[in-house]
Parts: C-alpha cells; structure tokens; sequence
C-alpha cells in the first residue's frame, strides 16, 4: 500500500448546546480529518480526537496537528506499508490520537480496497446488526437533568451517564434513582473526588449504579484497588488507561472492574483490539466511549460497539445529539433505541464532502516527491 497524497482538514464544528463537565465547558468542538489517498486511487479517512486543552490527557489538538504535519505525514510518504498497523512499528513519539488518526484512515482504506467492512478487516468474530444507543448528559442542574432523561427516554434511549462533581453528584444521581429506579445509569467523575471527599462516593454507591467512571483526581492504581475493595459499584477507567502497560496494572492490581475504550486515547484500532483480550483474559468488563467528534470517529465506535460481549451500550447518541449537521452520510440515528452497524466497505458510510468543507477553517495537502514541504491551503 502505497499513500500518494494526504489532505488534513481543520474542522470548528459549533455545537447545538453547551455541554459541561467537571473539568471543562464546550461550545463548539474543534478536531482534524484525515484523508489518505492510495496509489489505485482508494481513499479512506480517519479522525484525531485529542481537545484544544490537556484537561482529558495531555495530548491537545494544537499539538497532534504539528506532529501530524511535520513528523507522522511526510513519514507516511516515503515508503510503503505492508499493513495499516504497520505504523505502529514506527518510534513512539507520544501522540496517540494522532497516530490513531492516521491508522483509522489507512484502515479504512485499506479494508475499502480489500471491499470488507473496517471490523472484518481487523475482527474475525461475529458482531451484532444492530446496539443499542447510550445517552451522556452533562452537569447539569437537577430538574433540567430530569427533564433530559424523560426527553430521551421517549426517544427510545435505555442507558444513561451523568457527569458529576464533588458536592453535588450524590444528590443529583439520587434525584434520578428516586424518579426512575429501574433506569440503566451510571456516572463519570472525570478524575474529580480528592480523598477528603471519598465519603460521598461511598453514598453514590448505594445507588446501584452500573459503574463510576474516574472518580478519584489521583488516578493512582493503588488509591483505585483500595477503593473499589470498598464499593460494590464497578469502578470504571477510562483516561487513566492509555497504553496496554496501564491495563495490566490496572487488571493485575484489581484497580477496576470495568474500562471504557475509547480509539483515539489509546492509539488506535490495533490497540484497542490487544486491550479486548486483556479486558477478556483477566475478566474486566469493556465498553465503548465516545469523544463527542464527528461521524468518522464516532462510527467506528459503533462498530467497536457491535462486539457481542460489550458490558453496557456504548456512548453513542445520534449525530444530530451534538451538531445541526454531520460530515458523513448516512448520519448516524437512534430508532427506537437502536443504531443500525453498516456494513459497506471500510467505515461503511461515506463521507459529506459539502458538510466538510463547511466546517473546515484550515486544509493542508501533502503529497508524495514533493520533499518535505506542505502544500497548504486556509
């Protein structure tokens, strides 16, 4: 496989609300498109989800597109590969998402050529036709955040996850549980509870949660074993795993009981597939996360999420949950709870070349013999 040009595409993409965590507020969502065009003219694309700030890993977007441009691209165009994965042979230069970007486009189109669909390509396992969706909601105060629930709720979503914080989580979730004790629910910290205030964590878990993602600030291994030897809640990693080494500590320390896997945070697909086996092999639950990003990230997800033995649906909302308009077609829809997996070659979806082009506010081109120049355009 032989790449002769590369196009990045900066993406702004304004967001239909605010949407806050405990660490950081969005308005719009900035991210990085990758297209790869091979020597037969197949093409694929690929997402880099890393955020402007370091708040989620120390990755940011800013970064990840330098990186991109001046280290992981013009090496792109040098020789060939044999495999997508075999960019993950090359030096570790720190920058998962970007890797992950580059890997998912060279995957996609490399399984277009091959005419397979991405998870036939790297998954010799039976998948499901359709998921379920998973709704993610916010800190939000108490009667909007009723008021959201029962609103999904009628749209067909069967599990919810709540952003909490110190102070407030427990009376929030509690709030929630008094309403709709049956519900599918579980709640994400983002690394914010601090000792002092383990005390709340210990009322949360009376709840019957599903799982508690990133409670503690720490994000130390051994704080997270003594805690979950505590709690009845599955505890949940999710920005503390970024590599394998972190998953086996975390497996082999009983540091949790469950871990959101998320494509771009830990490198990409080979990752991710290598984490599965971990998480199956020391019978840790595993489950697909989301990064609030465009439909060519997101819908790798959905395939991630088809995997029979996924612990909980996924965070996967419909296109239209976070943006007026998606880059790709068919957008993704939730009906009746339910997301259809495509099954067309690569991503199984094609790209909204109109819609691209809308958002973007930066394109770069790099292509083969022209030395280590870009070509750019903005």
């Amino acid at each position: 496989m032989r790449i002769e040009k590369i196009e990045v595409f900066h993406l702004r993409m304004p967001m239909k609300f605010s949407f806050k965590s405990s660490q950081a507020l969005f308005h719009q969502r900035e991210t990085l498109v990758i297209k790869v065009t091979d020597e037969l003219g197949h093409f694929g694309f690929g997402e880099v989800v890393a955020f402007q700030g370091p708040f989620y890993t120390g990755e940011t977007l800013p970064r990840a597109k330098e990186v991109l441009l001046q280290r992981l691209l013009p090496q792109l165009l040098e020789g060939e590969i044999s495999h997508p994965f075999a960019i993950h042979s090359w030096p570790d230069l720190g920058y998962p998402m970007a890797v992950a970007g580059v890997e998912n486009a060279l995957l996609d189109g490399f399984a277009r050529r091959q005419q397979q669909s991405i998870m036939d390509s790297v998954f010799d396992e039976e998948t499901q036709e359709r998921i379920y969706g998973g709704m993610v909601l916010g800190d939000l105060e108490p009667a909007t955040l009723l008021r959201q629930i029962e609103d999904y709720l009628q749209e067909g979503y069967v599990r919810f996850k709540i952003k909490i914080k110190p102070g407030d989580g427990f009376a929030k979730l509690q709030r929630v549980r008094e309403k709709y004790p049956d519900l599918m629910l579980l709640a994400d910290a983002n690394r914010s509870f601090h000792a002092e205030q383990l005390p709340e964590l210990r009322k949360i878990d009376q709840l019957g949660l599903l799982c508690l993602e990133e409670p503690l600030a720490s994000g130390d291994p051994g704080a997270y074993q003594r805690l979950q030897e505590q709690m009845l809640t599955p505890l949940c990693l999710d920005e503390s795993i970024q590599t394998k080494a972190d998953l086996l500590q975390a497996a082999e320390s009983g540091a949790c009981q469950a871990v959101n896997l998320k494509v771009g945070r830990v490198g990409g697909l080979a990752y991710v597939k290598e984490m599965i086996e971990i998480c199956r092999k020391h019978k840790i639950h595993y489950w697909i996360g989301s990064m609030m990003e465009s439909g060519i990230s997101k819908i790798l997800h959905v395939h991630l999420a088809s995997l029979k033995d996924n612990y909980i649906p996924g965070d996967l909302s419909s296109s239209r949950r976070y943006f007026a308009r998606d880059v790709i077609r068919p957008e993704i829809t939730v009906q009746r709870g339910l997301i259809q997996v495509p099954r067309g070659p690569g991503l199984g979806v094609e790209i909204d070349e109109e819609a691209l082009n809308y958002y973007t506010i930066d394109q770069r081109t790099l292509e083969r013999g022209t030395g280590p120049g870009i070509n750019g355009s903005s």
